[in-house]
């Protein structure tokens, strides 16, 4: 798999944490929408986050999307990677976002286990607009063509 883009400044002088994580970007083909998670402070993410010990990229991506909207989902197709540097505005630490991108089709949905966050369905160009990470932008142009 080839690595994509890098987006954000990395700051000399600056430790970042590293995270890994993977992402779905998830059409809704009746009317070309696609899913975005919006938290509490309606910030806009692609569904996913970091991977945990012991597990892989599609396992990660598969509880994410459980946990946040609530969608079984069936991985289709690898985007591509793309890496973000970045300064959380909640814990005002440093990150390196290493992220894998997917398509996934939804198979089944049921009641998201994080009750804080908002499925929103949004227009790719659109979403584009709202997105906070510029790797999740990226992702969505991708998966486009």
């Amino acid at each position: 798999m080839q690595t994509n883009p890098v987006f954000g400044v990395k700051k000399d002088g600056i430790e970042y944490v590293k995270r890994t994580g993977s992402y779905a970007v998830i059409y809704e083909d009746t009317i070309g929408e696609v899913a975005l998670v919006k938290n509490v402070k309606g910030h806009y993410f692609l569904p996913g986050g970091g991977i945990k010990e012991d597990e892989s990229l599609e396992e990660c991506i598969r509880r994410e999307c459980i946990e946040e909207i609530g969608f079984k989902v069936n991985i289709k197709k690898c985007i591509g990677s793309a890496i973000q540097y970045f300064q959380s505005p909640n814990n005002h630490k440093y990150y390196l976002s290493e992220a894998y991108f997917y398509i996934c089709d939804r198979e089944e949905q049921q009641n998201p286990a994080e009750k804080e966050n908002t499925l929103v369905w949004m227009k790719p160009i659109e979403a584009t607009k709202q997105l906070v990470h510029e790797h999740h932008k990226w992702a969505i142009l991708n998966s486009l063509t």
